[in-house]
């Protein structure tokens, strides 16, 4: 009888917990924006660059050597700091989704100079 159980028991839980997953997921029901734009993977010869990156506080998010909080851009895994905007003129940057705990993309046009981006256009895209 025991033999019984135990089988009933395997037969409707162990299923049911394998296929279930964790259950504390929050699945969103907002649709992915997805940013027009292409990605900027190099800098041409003249620096000028126009697109899609990645952008954050450098010191937070991009390990970059700063004593405060700045904002950054990402190409390829190298930082350049930003000249032209600043961390804060894009929200609050210790907010949830502020730039001190989340990489954003971001449509950009500028040039870097001296390993700094000189912005044009900074415009953060929304998700």
């Amino acid at each position: 009888m025991k033999t019984i159980i135990l089988i009933i028991c395997f037969i409707t839980f162990v299923p049911n917990t394998i296929l279930a997953g964790c259950g504390s997921c929050a699945v969103s029901k907002n649709k992915l924006t997805i940013p027009e734009g292409t990605f900027i993977t190099s800098i041409g010869e003249d620096g000028k660059i126009n697109g899609l990156l990645l952008a954050s506080c450098g010191m937070c998010n991009f390990g970059m050597k700063d004593k405060r909080c700045s904002l950054a851009i990402q190409i390829n895994e190298k930082a350049y700091h930003v000249r032209g905007t600043k961390i804060d003129d894009h929200g609050d940057s210790h907010a949830k989704d502020g730039f001190c705990n989340a990489v954003r993309i971001a449509k950009v046009s500028g040039k870097i100079k001296k390993n700094v981006f000189i912005s044009e256009s900074f415009e953060l895209q929304k998700y």
